[in-house]
């Protein structure tokens, strides 16, 4: 199937002073790129290496999860591919517990498949027909957060609920609990700032990119599978209708 997919043509992490833009040597990152178009491989692979990030190549799900040996920084993928399309790949990446950053790839617009694709696990959506430039800088921005996140080092914890942003561990009663980047992301802004009521905007621009098109759903998604892991902690994130959201942590 021939995909027009290319066209011609700063975010602050849980501690509000520190900004997505600081410096990051991008040489040491390397990027899984999963899609059954040849052609369109080679120029996001092209355009990323220009930067100075690696790249590797997959063209269907099964030899991106081969891939997964290589402990790739972030995974570009795909959703239609032959054989197991990106929803199902990223599904079986986060059922084997590696929260390895997955930005989905896709020419779908519907509200329907960004959600399905976020309830597989995935951190972050482009659609094509993009830009490469643009989709450089957003691999670039997911990259500098994540390394950011990773060397602030804070460990939150309230009670038997902890998250530790050095490693990306959340945890519960002591045990620990899978999530991916954005519902880490979300659940640690929330943890640093608790009693505080956030509206989803200001959430959209704390943890998504600003050029992100994301539909209303997107927080909503999110939190509940956040809170669908959280067990007895579950109701600290509260929902206040029609304003927004808190962490409320009990006593």
């Amino acid at each position: 199937m021939n995909k027009s997919s290319v066209t011609s043509n700063s975010l602050v992490n849980v501690n509000s002073n520190l900004k997505w833009n600081e410096l990051l040597n991008f040489e040491d990152k390397l990027v899984l790129i999963v899609d059954d178009e040849k052609d369109l491989r080679k120029i996001i692979s092209y355009n990323l290496e220009q930067e100075g990030i690696k790249t590797i190549e997959a063209s269907d799900g099964d030899k991106a999860i081969n891939a997964l040996n290589q402990n790739p920084s972030l995974i570009i993928l795909d959703i239609m591919m032959p054989g197991k399309d990106g929803y199902e790949v990223c599904k079986i990446i986060r059922d084997s517990g590696n929260t390895v950053p997955i930005v989905f790839l896709t020419a779908m617009d519907r509200e329907f498949d960004e959600i399905k694709g976020l309830e597989a696990g995935g951190d972050d959506y482009i659609r094509k027909p993009f830009s490469p430039k643009l989709l450089v800088a957003r691999i670039k921005s997911v990259l500098r957060r994540v390394d950011q996140i990773s060397k602030k080092g804070t460990l939150l914890r309230y009670q038997g609920l902890e998250v530790n942003t050095n490693n990306y561990i959340a945890s519960v009663d002591g045990n620990e609990i899978q999530l991916p980047r954005k519902e880490f992301e979300l659940l640690a802004f929330f943890m640093s700032q608790p009693n505080i009521i956030f509206q989803r905007e200001t959430l959209l621009a704390s943890i998504w990119e600003e050029d992100v098109y994301v539909v209303d759903r997107t927080i909503d998604v999110h939190i509940n599978r956040i809170r669908s892991k959280l067990g007895p902690y579950r109701k600290w994130i509260e929902t206040l209708k029609g304003v927004g959201y808190r962490f409320r942590p009990k006593d």
